[in-house]
């Protein structure tokens, strides 16, 4: 009974869920809490996956899953790791050590790669683009609007000529408040979980489309942080000007990149106030949920 409910889990963290809440938008009036579910599902999902294998290798489905493992540190320490085991249960023991090298070893080899090329970017950047009256903002010399923020060690936020010569000074601020909203939130971090995955295992539905919604979450956080600050009717101008924006390159935050009209929708609302509650609230269900998962018994 165990090992079903395990396996149900898994196949609704990794595979159900994700196709229901794919294309939802109830969590745009509280993105935090958009955030904090994705990342939960894709934490619990992968907990549920290890803790199967984990469940057949080491047997005894009548102790709770930190006893077991208790027990095989003992016999691990004693010399014998793999005594009492049978054909299946090593097995279920190999696959429970493969996931986890391939979970912490993408998340290090993502983590690795984007923040090269965030690094040749600053660099890139430090040479060619001006500093503004704002330390955090670099004025690339360029026809084409655009406007990103891209993280990493002290980041920048990014503006061409173009963007200042179509937008006024009240859209320009707004756009910076934005962005600057990544910097503060620490929004780069928080996509890399999800995104570490995604191209190991872009079969299963989370992968596909848990970054996305992830990403677009994180537009409306930094939306959020412009709205309180006074800026929403500028920003949604802005925002109004998207289509003649240029893509941002590679492992930033586009002002103007995902799912607009949504966020011009959600700007002319009044925001909730309970988006933190909800937030804790969301966060303690699930961490409640998985540690009477791993904990119980049977």
């Amino acid at each position: 009974m165990t090992i079903a409910i395990l396996v149900a889990v898994a196949l609704g963290c990794l595979v159900v869920a994700p196709l229901v809440l794919r294309s939802t938008t109830i969590f745009d009036s509280v993105p935090r809490v958009g955030v904090a579910l994705w990342t939960a599902l894709g934490l619990l999902g992968w907990l549920a996956v290890i803790a199967t294998s984990l469940r057949v290798a080491l047997g005894d489905r009548h102790l709770a899953l930190v006893v077991a493992l208790a027990h095989f540190v003992g016999h691990l320490r004693d010399g014998h790791p793999l005594r009492g085991l049978g054909f299946g249960e090593v097995v279920g023991l190999s696959v429970a050590f493969d996931l986890v090298v391939v979970f912490v070893g993408a998340l290090g080899v993502t983590s690795w790669r984007v923040g090269q090329t965030r690094r040749a970017q600053r660099t890139v950047l430090d040479l060619v683009a001006r500093r503004s009256p704002h330390d955090k903002v670099r004025v690339l010399d360029h026809p084409q609007p655009t406007a990103y923020y891209l993280p990493g060690k002290g980041g920048r936020v990014v503006l061409s000529t173009g963007a200042l010569a179509v937008l006024d000074d009240d859209e320009l601020a707004a756009i910076v408040t934005h962005e600057l909203g990544h910097r503060h939130g620490r929004h780069g971090a928080m996509l890399a979980p999800l995104e570490a995955l995604s191209s190991f295992v872009a079969f299963l539905p989370l992968a596909r489309y848990g970054p996305v919604a992830v990403r677009s979450y994180l537009e409306m956080t930094a939306d959020d942080r412009c709205r309180r600050r006074g800026s929403a009717p500028a920003l949604r101008r802005a925002l109004s000007k998207s289509s003649i924006f240029r893509p941002a390159p590679a492992g930033t935050f586009s002002a103007v990149g995902d799912v607009i009209e949504r966020r011009i929708e959600r700007l002319d609302t009044n925001a909730s106030g309970l988006g933190d509650y909800a937030l804790v609230v969301t966060l303690a269900a699930w961490a409640g949920f998985a540690a009477w998962f791993m904990l119980a018994g049977h």
